[in-house]
This record gives C-alpha cells, structure tokens and sequence, in this order.
C-alpha cells in the first residue's frame, strides 16, 4: 500500500507540472501561435481615435501632458493624457472642453 503511494505522487506532480509548463508555453507564445494573452500595441495613435474624447492641448513631452491633466482634475475636469503622432495629446470630454480650454489658455 504504501509502495503505491510513493510511487503515485511523484507521477502526478510530475505530470501536473508538465501540464502548467505546456500550459504557459501556449499562452505566452508568438501570435501565429494562437495565444490568448493580449498584445499590446505601444505605437502612437491618430487624435481622432479617441471616440467621444476632445483634445484640447498637444505637448512634445509626457510630463507636459501629465501636469495639465492633474490641473484639470483638481478643478473636477475628468481628463486623460495619450501618445499621438503629433505628441502627447490631454483629452477631455466634450461637455468639459470649453472650460479646459479656458484654463489651459488656448
């Protein structure tokens, strides 16, 4: 009885390891591959890809950008900063753009 048991465990933990590196293999491999592990796609974006989002100011750098999104959040603006071609374009939505816009000085 106890000969089964010592021989059974090792089997299964072998084979349950086995089981997660085959498993990792697949969801981390190459898109051709058939993944379900998301891509991310780091590439800058057309100002106009935004859906409903208005952009209201393009700086050259992220910190630009950073600094009138947290200027227009503590006035109660919602506002978000993305990677455009053109540079970093601050978004705000369409009912808040006049404002943005006043504060931001455009």
């Amino acid at each position: 009885m106890f000969a089964d048991r010592y021989f059974l465990f090792p089997v299964v933990a072998i084979a349950l390891t086995g089981g997660v590196v085959l498993l990792c293999r697949w969801a981390f491999s190459r898109p051709k591959g058939g993944s379900l592990v998301r891509r991310t796609d780091y590439s800058p974006a057309e100002k106009d890809k935004f859906g409903l989002l208005v952009d209201v100011r393009t700086t050259t750098s992220y910190n630009e950008a950073r600094v009138a999104v947290s200027k227009l959040k503590e006035l109660g603006i919602k506002a978000t900063a993305a990677r455009t071609k053109d540079g970093w374009s601050v978004y705000v939505w369409p009912k808040d753009e006049a404002a943005a816009r006043g504060f931001l000085g455009r």
